[in-house]
């Protein structure tokens, strides 16, 4: 994140933001109650989260427990192994907020009267039994009418194997910490993949989308605000967060976008450097900025929030309002600089915030105002030329080239075609003829 942009006419391709993630409690809101309880799990629901995670394992005596590990000591201080005591042992002992330890089926019938959604992690210990643990989670799946509200995911790929022949319908996880546990074999089986935060990568997401797999991501649960910053840019399908209320803020912003696939060259045709962004949801500037007249590659453009953005780059967005595509991104630089002066059949025209917005006037500007160039824009088969104070339409002024540069500057406007060529009112000053009729002369082209 923090690698420097570079800014080059060719960059790889790049990935197309969705407008959306599932937004995943890790354990409930173990930041705040203790993990994996009913408050925890209602904590994290009340923040935003579309599921909660849990983890679940088989008691001595076959019941499907609610704990991350395999003991129940960091929870409740009394070191029970699960797989060797009897659940009626284990809810003897209690959490932090008074909650005895959980079984599956006792979160099943506390969630009848909700719509709340569970992701289920089957914690499958090497040397600890588990003989009907998924026969055990079908039956209460079944039992409680859960099937369209639970998903499983699990390291153990052979225990996803058998969810798939219980409950086919109900999707299913691989969490991976390596991408050698990825293959075509596992893949047969499973729906989507649990990824490290630190594996993901914007084309590892694009192939697994291409083998019609969905993308989630896990992070060691130290998500700070930079570390949204980054992931909310990728085109995943979910995030399993400590940080519930964090990742809604960051869900809202992204599904409240419109997001369309650019994937051309493009140019900042003003004056004045652009800064570069994280990301647009909420604008974080990264210490580059895109100089004038730069060609860069456009893969997307992201509106939210009546702003509009172009994504140059992993993690790196600049505001639209001054780039231009190809091909007007050449044609739009013949303008800056330029001196104009403000002419229309009424007397004033308006001015506008944003070229992108043309319902956003933000004032008038008189005729016979002279004004100079900063930067122009093509929109809507319009040209908009950007001065001190706002934006105005082409159509509505006189340009006024200096003498020197005139005969380049009418080459090149020539060269531009019919259909892409704005509308120009040039006037031919005495600077550049000496006749007094010519001095007042108009010529428009186009």
């Amino acid at each position: 994140m923090g690698k420097r942009l570079t800014v080059a006419v060719l960059l790889l391709p790049l990935f197309l933001l969705l407008s959306g993630f599932t937004l995943i409690g890790h354990r409930g809101d173990p930041l705040n109650y203790p993990e994996e309880t009913f408050q925890s799990f209602d904590s994290a629901f009340n923040k935003g989260a579309d599921y909660v995670e849990l983890d679940v394992h088989e008691s001595a005596d076959g019941v499907v427990v609610i704990q991350h590990d395999s003991t129940i000591q960091r929870m409740t201080g009394a070191n029970l192994t699960i797989a060797k005591s009897t659940f009626a042992q284990l809810q003897q002992y209690h959490t932090k907020n008074g909650e005895p330890v959980h079984s599956l089926e006792e979160l099943f019938a506390h969630e009848q009267q909700t719509n709340h959604k569970f992701l289920i992690e089957t914690k499958i210990v090497k040397g600890e039994p588990h003989p009907h643990l998924e026969d055990k989670i079908t039956a209460l799946v079944k039992q409680y009418h859960m099937e369209k509200r639970v998903m499983f995911h699990s390291f153990s790929a052979a225990s996803l194997k058998r969810l798939q022949a219980d409950l086919p319908s109900v999707p299913r996880i691989l969490i991976v910490g390596s991408l050698r546990r990825i293959n075509f074999d596992v893949l047969t089986y499973v729906d989507g993949i649990n990824l490290s935060s630190d594996l993901v990568t914007p084309q590892l997401v694009t192939q697994l989308h291409d083998l019609g797999k969905k993308v989630y991501v896990w992070d060691e649960m130290n998500e700070d605000r930079d570390k949204w910053t980054w992931l909310v840019n990728l085109n995943i399908d979910g995030v399993v967060t400590n940080y519930t209320s964090l990742g809604h803020e960051f869900q809202a912003l992204k599904a409240a976008s419109v997001t369309t696939s650019i994937n051309d060259l493009g140019a900042n045709s003003s004056v004045s450097a652009l800064p570069v962004y994280e990301n647009p949801y909420q604008p974080l500037q990264r210490p580059e900025q895109l100089a004038p007249q730069t060609p860069i590659m456009i893969s997307s453009m992201v509106t939210v929030s009546g702003s509009t953005y172009y994504q140059i780059g992993n993690n790196a967005f600049v505001p639209a309002e001054t780039v231009n595509l190809a091909p007007q991104a050449g044609w739009a630089s013949l303008f800056l600089h330029q001196k104009i002066l403000v002419t229309s059949r009424s007397f004033r025209v308006p001015v506008y915030a944003d070229p992108l917005h043309q319902q956003d006037v933000i004032g008038h500007i008189a005729n016979s105002k002279q004004a100079r160039i900063l930067a122009a824009r093509y929109q809507n088969s319009q040209l908009y030329l950007k001065i001190k104070g706002g934006w105005i339409k082409a159509k509505n002024v006189q340009l006024l080239p200096t003498a020197e540069n005139m005969g380049t500057w009418l080459t090149l406007y020539r060269s531009i075609p019919t259909k892409e060529k704005p509308l120009i009112h040039l006037a031919l000053g005495k600077s550049a003829f000496d006749t007094p009729l010519l001095n007042a002369l108009v010529t428009n082209f186009g």
